[in-house]
């Protein structure tokens, strides 16, 4: 006897063809589509959480996402300039706080001067560090911390009488450890405040 043919198995045959063809094509489409790009801005915040938790070189990465994304955003060239400081990069530190005082408005030309100063303080280079930090009172004159690091950087010169000035000068604007630092060591100095 002759079996008769039937459309059914037919049917759910091709039907699975159809429906794993379907899956395969679909696959290929979501693994083809681009993931929506994070922001400059959401880069930055990941640095910047990054940064917090002493994660220097991951922070750096996201910095340079968000600037890759935003080549004028300043505040992340500043935090990479910093996190690469932390990292012992202080050439690309240096070329971030340089990109920095290039784009940035006074107070970050200010912070970077200052922030700037300190790399090339810690490589030695104490008259950079000077001018750096000179230009960053030059702007904010109560900026203490800049007399403090520019006084140290005066005293690695061998300019005392520099140093000292400075120091009475961080004192005035409020740096009440090289004040008592004074008191104890240099009171006359004080008094010709």
């Amino acid at each position: 006897m002759v079996k008769p043919f039937t459309v059914i198995p037919y049917y759910n045959h091709m039907r699975n063809i159809i429906i794993h063809i379907l899956a395969i094509l679909l696959g290929i489409t979501v693994a083809w589509t681009p993931l929506k790009a994070e922001s400059p801005k959401q880069s930055y915040d990941k640095g910047y959480r990054h940064h917090l938790n002493g994660r220097y070189s991951d922070a750096a990465r996201f910095y340079t996402t968000a600037i890759n994304g935003n080549p004028s955003f300043v505040q992340a060239y500043q935090m990479r300039a910093a996190a690469y400081h932390s990292l012992k990069e202080h050439k690309l530190s240096l070329q971030d706080y340089s990109r920095v005082i290039e784009l940035g408005g006074d107070f970050f030309k200010a912070v970077a001067h200052f922030n700037r100063g300190t790399v090339y303080y810690d490589i030695g280079n104490y008259n950079a560090a000077i001018t750096d930090f000179t230009w960053a009172i030059s702007h904010d004159h109560r900026l203490a911390a800049a007399y403090v690091h520019r006084g140290i950087a005066k005293g690695r010169t061998g300019d005392k009488n520099g140093q000292v000035k400075d120091f009475v000068s961080a004192a005035r604007y409020g740096d009440f450890v090289v004040r008592s630092w004074l008191e104890k060591y240099a009171p006359h100095a004080l008094k010709r405040e």
